[in-house]
């Protein structure tokens, strides 16, 4: 009789597998669509007028044959015999329903709320305590063997999610929900119990009757159309994988499992408006994913690794686009998900990949992006902020894509041509959020140009210089492409065109400067015996004047007051540098030639504004 317990618990499982969950799943659907059947018929009913009989026009008079012609007088003229239109007949009124049933549905006297709700749940509540004591002294004092234990909770699982259906047919939605709930709770530890406490039965076969409960209830949770049971059932079934874990590594079977759970959000994503259910369900897969990964990864596992998390990646992608068209509106929670489900795929990546994998690394982010930009086709075109959430998350991973692969300066390079071209793309499509990643670009890439140190081998012909001509030359195509579309620039864009103009002027300056006094340092250095002296300070001042005129000419062909006013700040500049800077350091030719450039091009910049720009008047321009 050893057997026995073990026959119990097969018998219990095999009664709620094979029987009770379908034909629960099968009243469920077959009661859904009979309600949508007469929903139905009713509408034709009531959408088809009928025709009432209306009087009957009188048939017109046949003239009686005449014998010969006699001349007679004119009748009257008769006036057409008017015709009743056909009277549609008013449809089928119910009986109005008295308010009295209503009001008792609804809220109900005092004392029928006491006896007919309270009364009955705490009586419920009553015996379940009871049967819990009984249940409890029966171990206690082994009345019941383990096998009994576990095949009386399966049968009470499965007995609890058969009743509530006595209490659908009453209109006791919630309260049948929660029964369910706590019958699926029942099995999900019964189950447990057979395999991890008493080891009736092998993990295997309890993780498939998991299964069977999870299936189970997500089918009754669709024939009910009942998100409640749907949660519980998603719950249960993210649980199942810890409640029979034998603490070794079985991860294929793991993330297989997990895959499946979330697919059939898939198919809860597609057949119902239900919201809330992708967030717990990410947050377990990313738990077990990355509990995992802490515990058990190694190198020889990184193809299947990264397999799974593509996938998982895949799932979570395609459902916030499912909902998006279902529902019509894309909202918080579909963007949480899509924005930490990036996030935290690449950072598994890195994990797997960083430093010894990168072209691999660098492959998959681009892979990733162009995943993204298919997906993103996927979405309704008038819907505007999920295209332009997951159009930047393609554009985030070609950025970040770069870097991985190449060195800083051919990053800061390659960043500058995307920044350009982002800008022509958000003037070409009209969005301004894509310019305004443009703009955000720039801002890195000037970061880096700042920190980046001079390269002391060779002056002009280096890499730093060359990003920063690059990325000058880029940022005055975009505000060339900003002059060339003025319409399209919005109010709030203007203060950052001029920052973005200001930035590349200054970036140029800079870079020269700094070339300037590197080919000087080069210069010494490859002569030990040349005595120093103060040209490039000179050389500095030179180049700053003729850039500030460069400046002030571009202001007075484009008519831009902004371009004259840098030209005017940076001629300041000179000035104060040529009279207390280089006056003082410099002597001899070099003093003087200082002196009289600077002066000179002063002059010919203040006639240039008179003759331009002035009233036209010559007393006022003395």
């Amino acid at each position: 009789m050893d057997d026995a317990p073990l026959i119990v618990l097969a018998f219990g499982v095999a009664v709620f597998a094979v029987i009770v969950a379908p034909i629960l799943a099968l009243m469920s659907w077959t009661k859904v669509r009979a309600l949508e059947r007469r929903v139905d018929e009713l509408v034709r009913r009531g959408a088809a007028p009928t025709l009432a009989p209306g009087p009957a026009a009188p048939s017109p008079a046949v003239p009686a044959p005449i014998a010969a012609p006699v001349a007679a007088t004119p009748a009257p003229a008769v006036a057409p015999l008017a015709v009743a239109p056909p009277v549609l007949a008013p449809a089928p009124v119910a009986p109005p329903m008295s308010a009295q049933p209503v009001k008792a549905r609804e809220s109900g006297d005092l004392e029928r709320m006491i006896a007919g709700r309270w009364l009955n749940r705490v009586g419920l509540l009553a015996v379940a305590v009871g049967v819990a004591f009984f249940l409890k002294a029966a171990i206690d004092n082994d009345w019941i063997g383990p096998g009994g234990q576990v095949a009386l909770g399966l049968l009470l699982g499965a007995g609890v999610i058969a009743s509530t259906t006595l209490f659908l047919k009453r209109g006791y939605t919630f309260f049948a929900d929660g029964l369910t709930g706590l019958g699926g709770a029942i099995l999900y530890l019964s189950l447990w119990a057979a395999s991890s406490d008493y080891h009736l039965i092998a993990p295997s076969a309890a993780f498939a009757a998991m299964i069977v409960v999870t299936a189970a209830l997500l089918a009754i949770a669709l024939g009910r159309d009942s998100q409640r049971v749907a949660s519980l059932a998603l719950a249960g079934g993210f649980i199942t994988p810890l409640l029979v874990s034998t603490g070794q590594d079985s991860h294929v079977v793991l993330f297989s499992y997990l895959a499946l759970q979330d697919a059939v959000l898939l198919v809860l994503a597609d057949r119902r408006d239900w919201r809330f259910l992708e967030l717990p369900a990410f947050a377990f897969t990313e738990v077990y994913f990355f509990g995992w990964f802490a515990t058990y990864y190694r190198d020889p596992l990184l193809v299947e690794t990264s397999l799974f998390a593509a996938l998982f990646l895949a799932i979570f992608a395609v459902i916030p686009v499912i909902r998006s068209r279902r529902q019509g509106a894309f909202r918080i929670e579909h963007g949480l998900v899509m924005l930490a489900n990036v996030a935290l795929f690449l950072i598994a990546l890195q994990s797997m990949m960083w430093p010894e994998h990168r072209w691999l690394l660098t492959a998959s982010t681009l892979a990733l992006a162009a995943f993204h930009l298919i997906v993103v086709r996927a979405v309704p075109v008038n819907q505007t902020l999920p295209r332009l959430l997951i159009g930047g998350l393609a554009l985030t991973l070609v950025t970040l894509a770069i870097p991985l692969r190449l060195s800083v300066q051919w990053t800061t390079v390659a960043w500058s041509i995307e920044a350009a071209i982002l800008m022509w793309t958000g003037f070409r499509v009209k969005i301004w959020q894509v310019r305004t990643a443009s703009f955000v670009l720039f801002t890195i890439v000037a970061l880096m140009l700042l920190m980046w140190p001079p390269d002391y081998e060779m002056a002009l012909w280096n890499a730093r210089f060359g990003g920063t001509l690059t990325a000058v030359a880029c940022a005055f195509a975009a505000l060339w492409l900003a002059r060339t579309n003025p319409t399209e620039v919005q109010p709030g864009e203007q203060p950052a065109f001029g920052a973005l103009g200001i930035a590349a002027n200054a970036l140029l300056i800079l870079g020269v400067t700094e070339e300037i006094a590197l080919a000087y340092v080069l210069r010494l250095r490859a002569s030990p015996d040349l005595i120093p002296t103060h040209v490039a300070g000179l050389q500095v001042s030179l180049f700053w004047t003729l850039y500030a005129s460069v400046l002030v000419a571009f202001g007075v062909r484009l008519k831009s007051a902004f371009l004259r006013w840098q030209g005017l700040a940076l001629f300041g500049l000179t000035t104060v540098k040529v009279f207390f800077v280089d006056l003082s350091d410099l002597s001899g030719f070099y003093r003087i030639l200082s002196a009289i450039a600077l002066g000179i091009v002063l002059l010919v910049v203040s006639f240039v504004y008179q003759r331009t720009l002035g009233s036209g008047h010559q007393e006022e321009g003395a």
